[in-house]
């Protein structure tokens, strides 16, 4: 009897362990499909991230063009009015005539429609955020398990908010000044010289012209900032997907 009792505890000790070491087995095994799973999801990220600030530095090529043409163009227009001198517009004055000369659309014309077209036609760009923003939101951002890397990209993405809201503002001035002058029997399409410096003198026109001004400004002042932040951060992105 005891000899049975004995062979039963044996039995159930064995059963016992079989089960413990299949539990923990099938944890690790659980736990190494969700490491691997983090890591293909991590590499995925990072080479979508990668993409994004290629994009990005074609995109700040463009800002940089359109807030020089921008600043070009309002000073010249503002210069109309003798609000804005030549020794406010600095190293950007120079050349004037000939960059109008090659905006887009401007067909050959006026100065005075080159520079009207520049700013109402300005270029619409914006910086990348969507693979930043997924992250954000599904939680996935924790995968990226540098974490150097991990602090420069939320770094680098808040500066691409503000970017992206001072491009929204010019937008909105631009659209603005559209109506403004549209108001005043302006046509952006068409521009009469007499008509358009009739216009400068409306109190809206002038703002608007002064705050794409701004932005413009504001754009070409972290242009150079914003280029060595995303080629920095695409290099170690690479850096990274390369270990």
């Amino acid at each position: 009897m005891s000899n049975k009792i004995k062979e039963n505890w044996s039995r159930l000790a064995t059963e016992a362990l079989v089960i413990i070491v299949s539990v923990l087995a099938a944890l690790a095994l659980d736990d190494w499909r969700d490491a691997r799973a983090d890591r293909d999801l991590e590499r995925h990220l990072l080479e979508t991230l990668k993409e994004d600030l290629t994009a990005d530095l074609e995109e700040l090529d463009s800002s940089l063009e359109s807030a020089i043409v921008t600043r070009l163009a309002s000073g010249f227009l503002l210069g109309a009015t003798d609000e804005y001198t030549e020794g406010e517009r600095g190293p950007l004055g120079v050349g004037l005539s000939r960059l109008l000369e090659n905006v887009p659309d401007s067909g050959g014309n006026t100065q005075e429609q080159a520079a009207v077209s520049a700013l109402v036609g300005g270029i619409d760009f914006d910086l990348s955020d969507l693979t930043y923003q997924e992250m954000m939101s599904t939680g996935s951002f924790r995968v990226i398990r540098n974490n150097a890397l991990r602090h420069k990209i939320a770094r680098y993405y808040w500066f691409v908010r503000s970017f992206n809201i001072t491009n929204s503002s010019a937008e909105s001035f631009r659209a603005g000044l559209a109506d403004a002058l549209l108001r005043n029997g302006v046509s952006p399409g068409r521009i009469d010289a007499a008509e358009l410096n009739e216009a400068l003198e409306d109190r809206e026109v002038r703002a608007l012209l002064r705050q794409l001004d701004a932005t413009a400004q504001t754009m070409h002042d972290v242009h150079t900032e914003f280029v060595d932040q995303a080629r920095q951060l695409l290099a170690e992105i690479e850096a990274e997907l390369s270990r």
